[in-house]
């Protein structure tokens, strides 16, 4: 997720205004591989690749958000391909992003009844990979007994720490975007934020275009990523990918007070991102509130990995975030660790 506190919209107001259409048809053409499946009466993006295996899980690829609450599966163009190779894989978004359909209280909460119907329509074992925020759907996830009893596992990409500093750390900026959403609605409305919003696309391309080793570059599926990228420009996606944090606060509350089962292989990779926000910052107390906060996490997802059964924390000392675009590897280990622990189990 985000994770440190950036200056509100009504902070970045100068700037000209763009005329954008903002719909332009960028849902009308679904890249190859992917499909709308209808949920819970809305349609979702889905994206599978790989050969169907009786022998192993399905693997759920889930997003959260970096710095500028892209939250979608182009965070998986790289990592879905590599993990394909061996693996039936499923990329699903959640409502308002990529080509997934839009509801009128978007959450971490809702998707998580979305992913219920979804993995109980299936009804075929499943590992959850989860990136960032993704992990509060998970938490709500398996309260279902019966999802929970088709979930064989778990990988968890810098998740979010639920601790009580964590929480206020994360929803500061957010609850000053629920406060403040009419003034947020209509300066994106208005096209302010289009400027800004391509500049920041532009670094996050170049961005990856940089971490990318020339060993996976050939896993990179540029044309789903710019795919997703031209929906990421619209103002309507804007509208959406802040209205759901919103709801962010009580998405934390609530994951908060439904642990993960004990029962469940659970495998934490913690990256040290972090600490790359720190030479940025000139607030001290800013600064501070990110130490806390990293190394509160480091001790909360040390300890909840102890709880597991058969569960594995796993700090590197990467301070890139998007893990599955620099190290997919690692990926493939965690789930053979997870696969290990089911066999144990039967």
């Amino acid at each position: 997720m985000v994770r440190i506190a950036t200056l509100l919209f009504m902070i970045q107001l100068s700037g000209p205004i763009y005329a954008k259409d903002i719909s332009s048809g960028t849902e009308s053409r679904l890249p190859e591989a992917s499909q709308l499946i209808n949920i819970n009466d809305h349609n979702l993006h889905v994206r599978e690749m790989g050969v169907h295996n009786p022998l192993k899980p399905d693997l759920l690829l889930l997003s959260g958000p970096t710095d500028n609450w892209h939250s979608d599966s182009a965070w998986w163009a790289l990592g879905q391909n590599f993990l394909a190779q061996e693996y039936h894989t499923i990329a699903i978004d959640r409502a308002g992003h990529a080509w997934s359909e839009t509801t009128s209280e978007p959450s971490y909460r809702q998707f998580a009844a979305d992913l219920s119907n979804f993995i109980l329509e299936r009804d075929r074992p499943v590992i959850l990979v989860a990136f960032a925020s993704s992990n509060l759907s998970v938490h709500s996830l398996m309260q279902n007994a019966d999802v929970a009893s088709l979930v064989k596992g778990t990988v968890l990409i810098d998740p979010d720490a639920l601790t009580d500093h964590s929480i206020e750390h994360y929803s500061s900026e957010t609850e000053r975007y629920r406060k403040g959403w009419s003034e947020i609605e209509q300066f994106i409305n208005d096209g302010k934020y289009d400027e800004i919003m391509q500049q920041k696309i532009n670094e996050e391309r170049e961005h990856l275009q940089a971490i990318i080793s020339a060993e996976h570059e050939h896993y990179m599926d540029w044309d789903f990523y710019s795919a997703v990228e031209t929906i990421r420009n619209t103002r309507s996606y804007q509208l959406e990918k802040f209205r759901e944090t919103t709801h962010y606060r009580e998405d934390l509350i609530q994951a908060q007070s439904n642990p993960l089962p004990v029962d469940l292989p659970l495998v934490i990779i913690d990256s040290d991102f972090e600490t790359g926000y720190l030479p940025k910052i000139e607030d001290e107390s800013v600064k501070a509130s990110i130490i806390q906060w990293r190394d509160e996490g480091r001790d909360w997802f040390f300890q909840i990995s102890q709880n597991s059964e058969c569960g594995a924390y796993w700090p590197i000392a990467s301070q890139e975030h998007l893990i599955m675009m620099e190290q997919p590897e690692l990926l493939t280990r965690a789930i053979e660790k997870l696969l290990r622990c089911e066999q144990k189990k039967n």
